[in-house]
């Protein structure tokens, strides 16, 4: 069997996936390589846990502080940390997926509105309301660090699931995070999404067990209704998936 190019070595995909969706450094041979062929499920799923073991620390720093912020505060502070490490990436996507779904056009005129870098009326909304959201799950979810270390993880580990099953029947996408998700087997895909399923049992119980087989659910429909409505499987509704994800998690551990 021929070994794998540089670039789609384990080592080397799982690199580039925390430089193209957080915004740590990693090596400068990384992106000079290129894009990988694929991304991979595995990678995907331990930036996600990567991403949430790093935002459960830091929220656990200010117990040993002489007086700890008050929680709308902390809840404020998370909330910036957890968009400086992904870069607003996903946020992104979250507006440039909500506007191309509601706009009454044509696919080819909302493929052009979801890379138009301007941004309208339905993506300010979509935006404030998600990020709203995000702080309100930061406040209410219990426990709160295991949400946070959950959220993250739990919509990166499904997420390349949920793009098999809604690939079904539709035509591949052609580059882009989409193409990379798309890329490999289904079997990593559903070891992922296992894997993800026993993290969030061991850390959070039958409770957290539940909520993520409902967010599982939950992200395979809000994926089918905006692929009805937009122009096919992209990064950007990759983005929108791995957002409201990750504000699911914690509004359903707030139960």
């Amino acid at each position: 069997m021929r070994a794998p190019e540089g670039r789609d070595r384990f080592v080397d995909r799982l690199l580039f996936a925390l430089a193209f969706l957080t915004r740590l450094p990693v090596p400068a041979r990384i992106h000079e390589a290129g894009m990988p062929s694929f991304l991979g499920a595995i990678p995907l799923l331990l930036s996600g846990l990567f991403l949430g073991g790093t935002l459960a620390l830091v929220s656990w720093l200010p117990t040993f502080l002489p007086r700890p912020p008050s929680p709308f505060l902390r809840a404020l502070l998370l909330l910036f940390l957890w968009i400086a490490l992904t870069g607003g990436l996903h946020l992104d996507g979250v507006a440039d997926m909500t506007e191309s779904a509601l706009a009454p056009v044509s696919p080819e005129e909302k493929r052009r509105i979801r890379k138009d870098p301007r941004k309208g009326v339905y993506a300010i909304v979509a935006l404030n309301l998600l990020i709203l959201g995000k702080w309100t799950g930061l406040l209410l979810a219990r426990p709160g660090m295991v949400a946070l270390f959950l959220a993250p993880l739990l919509s990166r580990g499904f997420l390349p699931l949920v793009f098999r099953a809604l690939a079904r029947g539709r035509s591949e996408p052609s580059g882009g995070l989409g193409r990379l998700l798309l890329g490999e087997s289904r079997g990593p895909a559903l070891v992922s999404a296992f894997l993800s399923l026993l993290i969030a049992l061991g850390a959070g119980g039958l409770r957290a067990a539940a909520a993520s087989l409902l967010l599982l659910g939950g992200l395979t429909l809000v994926g089918n209704f905006l692929l009805k409505r937009s122009d096919g499987l992209s990064g950007d509704l990759a983005g929108f998936l791995i957002e409201s994800g990750e504000v699911a998690t914690l509004l359903l551990l707030s139960f």
